[in-house]
């Protein structure tokens, strides 16, 4: 089931934990799932989340939305070229330990006001619809690393939840059919990490 609305705020920040502290045993020059990327790079992207998660929450603010949830995910496709430079830049200076940037995040995402908005690089969202974005990031590229980070329970069913969302507007007939499946096996579908067959497989992946 998804997460109460209150638990976003710290199912992130176990997210970000459990991806802090398997980094040890990671092997930054071993390739990832993503295609292209080492697992560095992932890293290097995921190292970037705290600190833009605590810029933007310094920007809330009572003015209303302009897109929600499914609007922010759907839209990462375009933002490709530019979230790649800035991985392969960040694996180069060797930003891959997550637990500095969570630790100077973590009051703000713990006491962020759920009802406010922020401004983030693609418009104006709710910050609970932010978190959302930012735990399906890393619960999806957590999965990217080999070996992989089993996702914090909650956090694995607000991305899963979330990824309907975007189903939901692209081809809402088949929103029971992914629902049906494990969260596990649905994540990897919509996300491109494995190829579905049937009827998602014209409708997959809803985001890259």
């Amino acid at each position: 089931m998804p997460a109460e609305r209150g638990d976003i705020r710290s199912a992130l920040i176990r997210q970000w934990e459990l991806i802090a502290e398997a980094y040890p045993a990671i092997d930054v020059v071993a390739p990832s799932r993503v295609d292209g990327w080492d697992n560095g790079e992932v890293l290097a992207h995921l190292y970037v989340q705290p600190h833009l998660v605590a810029k933007f929450l310094r920007t809330a603010s009572g003015e209303g939305p302009d897109m929600d949830v499914a609007q922010n995910l759907a839209a990462t496709r375009s933002y490709r070229r530019l979230i790649d430079a800035s991985a392969r830049e960040g694996a180069s200076l060797q930003k891959f330990d997550l637990a500095g940037p969570l630790e100077a995040a973590r009051a703000s995402v713990l006491s962020a006001p759920l009802d406010d908005s922020i401004q983030t690089y693609q418009g104006i969202i709710t910050v609970e619809d932010y978190l959302v974005t930012r735990c399906v990031e890393a619960v999806v590229h957590g999965s990217d690393l080999v070996e992989p980070v089993l996702p914090d329970p909650v956090a694995e069913a607000v991305t899963a939840d979330a990824l309907i969302s975007v189903l939901a507007v692209s081809a809402p007939a088949l929103v029971a059919e992914a629902r049906a499946l494990p969260r596990g096996d649905w994540i990897a579908l919509a996300t491109g990490r494995s190829v579905a067959t049937g009827p998602l497989a014209g409708a997959t992946p809803v985001m890259s």
